[in-house]
């Protein structure tokens, strides 16, 4: 099973490369860093990837999968790979279909070397997707839809139908990086595997399956679960493919264990490092999706009439959030992250109850995302405000505000005067706090913050929770007129 040292050094490691552009073009190549789409499905946005591995996150019908399919046209196939088209993924309309797309859509690529960028425009006088005629860029690219893994046992094929018949005719061990992973995601120790070709006595049928062993156990395809046929078929094809190739991966976690889905983030974390490809997936998974580096999360939102991009979303939640808004009319406050959410329920539920159990909170990324989204579901009818880091200060003419005070909201709460004020709330603080501040050595701002207040909660012999709820109240005391001060601004920008 992974642990979370794998995860970090997973991180740190690929972190290393990517952000050294020497090693980066080394090890990657002509790696894709965004896709311009212009009005195909009701989409207009730029996605862009700001690291190796990148998870689109998003409720259905957000167009998660319309931009995985685009991306596989960035390329002319190297390697006697396939060649994806815009034109195999979006087709023409069928009766009382709405089109989508038309002569003012098109798809453009950029890459993080020197590589121009790939402008396709649909052009409708010649009713196809004008490719440039020369200076594609080449790379391998490998597209792995949801039903590429059908589980063996619900395939009526011939070896299900013969199977009495059925002889072996070969097998090739797997690579020992394919066993290691396999272990690991799956939290399952395999000692050994195989590919088997089998095949009928006489005919050129063959097919071939994959057997493990565990211990004394072996069994082979036919006899596994649908999510370690999936893993073993999926890392299989992974580990054969060319180095540097795009891989593209529609919901890999569907069958497998949430352990598993956390585990398959750290092995394409892994794959990347070793095998210098960019993957791309889209994902239901809060497992998958949160164990990859901000950098490598990116979030749809669909509104009613277009597509939001929010790179590094603290929370695949916020999707399921920002839809239920879409179609409730609830009133929507922004904010950057979880703490700022946490910070402002503290203090809606001291001065404006009411008001909070009208509204939803949603942690969209940073500053720059807070007033975009704003701007984007304010121009559909949506009633919404965005509350930002204090270190900003308020747009108050574009219904955007500052939380109080001069510092992120962890910050506030680990304060010299907070923790001073907080010892009445809680005996013994002050010398926990001096205690605590070990834990923060190196670092500085909000990552000080980070690592010093579960270091307290120990200290102080309580959870994380409480600790902020505590600190929470011993803030509000002191500082009560600006968090009012706050209040009534939303509730006047919702006005």
């Amino acid at each position: 099973m992974t642990t979370q040292t794998d995860f970090n050094n997973a991180i740190e490691d690929l972190s290393e490369i990517w952000c050294n552009p020497a090693a980066r073009n080394g090890r990657f190549g002509n790696i894709l860093k965004c896709i311009a789409v212009r009005s195909i499905r009701g989409i207009n946005a730029d996605v862009e990837f700001s690291w190796p591995v990148t998870a689109i996150a998003g409720t259905n019908g957000s167009g998660k999968t319309t931009i995985l399919q685009l991306c596989s046209a960035a390329y002319v196939s190297a390697q006697g790979g396939r060649n994806y088209k815009i034109g195999e993924w979006v087709r023409n309309a069928l009766k009382d279909e709405t089109a989508a797309f038309g002569e003012d859509s098109s798809v453009s690529f950029s890459f993080w070397n020197d590589c121009p960028v790939v402008p396709i425009p649909y052009r409708k006088d010649r009713t196809r997707w004008d490719y440039p005629r020369r200076n594609n860029p080449e790379r391998f690219v490998q597209f792995f839809g949801i039903s590429t893994f059908a589980p063996r046992i619900e395939r009526k094929d011939r070896l299900h139908v013969f199977r009495s018949q059925i002889e072996l005719k070969a097998s090739a061990p797997f690579d020992a990086n394919l066993i290691t992973s396999m272990s690991k995601v799956l939290g399952i120790t395999y000692d050994s595997g195989v590919m088997q070709t089998v095949g009928l006595e006489k005919g050129s049928w063959n097919d071939v399956l994959p057997l493990v062993k565990r211990g004394v156990l072996g069994y082979s395809e036919p006899h596994m679960g649908a999510g370690e046929q999936k893993i073993i078929r999926l890392m299989r094809a992974l580990e054969a493919l060319p180095e540097r190739s795009l891989v593209l991966i529609e919901e890999p976690e569907i069958t497998l264990h949430p352990d598993a889905q956390r585990g398959l983030a750290w092995y394409f974390m892994n794959l990347a490092k070793r095998k210098g490809h960019q993957i791309i997936l889209t994902t239901h998974s809060a497992e998958l999706f949160e164990a990859l580096p901000g950098s490598a999360r990116i979030l749809l939102a669909r509104r009613k009439t277009g597509v939001d991009v929010v790179p590094n979303i603290p929370s695949i939640q916020a999707a399921r959030e920002l839809s239920s808004v879409v179609k409730s009319n609830n009133d929507l406050i922004l904010v950057e992250d979880s703490v700022a959410k946490l910070f402002l329920i503290d203090i809606l539920e001291r001065f404006d109850r009411p008001l909070l159990h009208h509204t939803s909170i949603v942690p969209v990324g940073n500053t720059h995302d807070v007033y975009r989204m704003v701007q984007s579901f304010r121009g559909e009818g949506v009633r919404a405000v965005g509350v930002r880091d204090a270190d900003i200060g308020n747009a108050a003419g574009d219904h955007v505000f500052s939380l109080p005070g001069d510092l992120a909201p962890e910050e506030l709460l680990l304060s010299d005067e907070n923790i001073a004020q907080a010892e009445g709330l809680m005996h013994g603080i002050g010398d926990a706090f001096g205690r605590a501040k070990i834990a923060g050595i190196d670092h500085t701002g909000s990552k000080w913050a980070k690592k010093v207040f579960p270091a307290l909660a120990s200290e102080m012999g309580i959870d994380v929770e409480k600790l902020r709820d505590r600190l929470t109240l011993a803030w509000l005391n002191q500082n009560g007129e600006a968090a009012a001060k706050l209040v009534d601004d939303i509730k006047l920008a919702f006005i």
